[in-house]
């Protein structure tokens, strides 16, 4: 007795579905891991043209596009400024409002821990007052600098996940820009993991 049409066609379903959970499964292995997230740090940085020091505050989104790849957006608000012992005023006082998209790769990833790797490119308006003679005017008033710089950034950040789904860690950056002063920061963030 041959078997009819209908049992062949049952078999092979019965395989193809078999293959596609098996698919399936691994699909969700890959996927499992949070593809976004969401970081807000502070930087102690240093500015060294005029040599002034300050703080950065800044948030970060980035996506990881596979296992290791990541692309991300960060804002930022740095303050920065420079005291004059001698004359006992703030000889230089810079605000910069900066952000930037970035790329970055996980150079170590491991259920706790991963160290990442990236750059990118960016922008910034900064604000900066000088009454240095120097930058100043002949006159001894004070300069105002108001503009816009475009640039790139590069940096390396560690991640230490704890909890279900936070992250804390470290980062140091450098920014170059068009025009204007470089900054240097080190910093420390925490965030989540969705």
């Amino acid at each position: 007795m041959r078997p009819s049409v209908r049992v062949y066609f049952l078999l092979l379903s019965v395989f193809f579905l078999a293959g596609f959970n098996g698919y399936a499964d691994t699909f969700k292995r890959a996927t499992s891991k949070d593809p976004n997230t969401f970081k807000s740090g502070i930087s102690f940085v240093w500015l060294s043209e005029f040599d002034s020091q300050g703080l950065m505050f800044s948030n970060r989104y980035s996506h990881y596009l596979g296992e290791r790849a990541a692309l991300g957006l960060n804002v930022s608000l740095l303050s920065a400024s420079r005291y004059d012992e001698g004359k006992q005023i703030y000889s230089i006082k810079n605000t910069f409002y900066m952000g930037g998209l970035e790329a970055s790769f996980d150079l170590i990833q491991k259920e706790t821990i991963s160290l990442r790797l990236g750059a990118g490119a960016a922008a910034r308006h900064r604000s900066e007052i000088n009454s240095d003679a120097e930058e100043g005017t002949v006159d001894g008033s004070v300069a105002h600098i108001k503009t816009s710089d475009v640039g790139f950034n590069g940096f390396l950040e560690n991640d230490f996940n704890f909890l279900r789904s936070g992250v804390a860690g470290a980062r140091i950056e450098y920014f170059s820009y068009s025009s204007g002063t470089p900054v240097f920061a080190i910093g420390m963030h925490v965030g989540f993991k969705f």
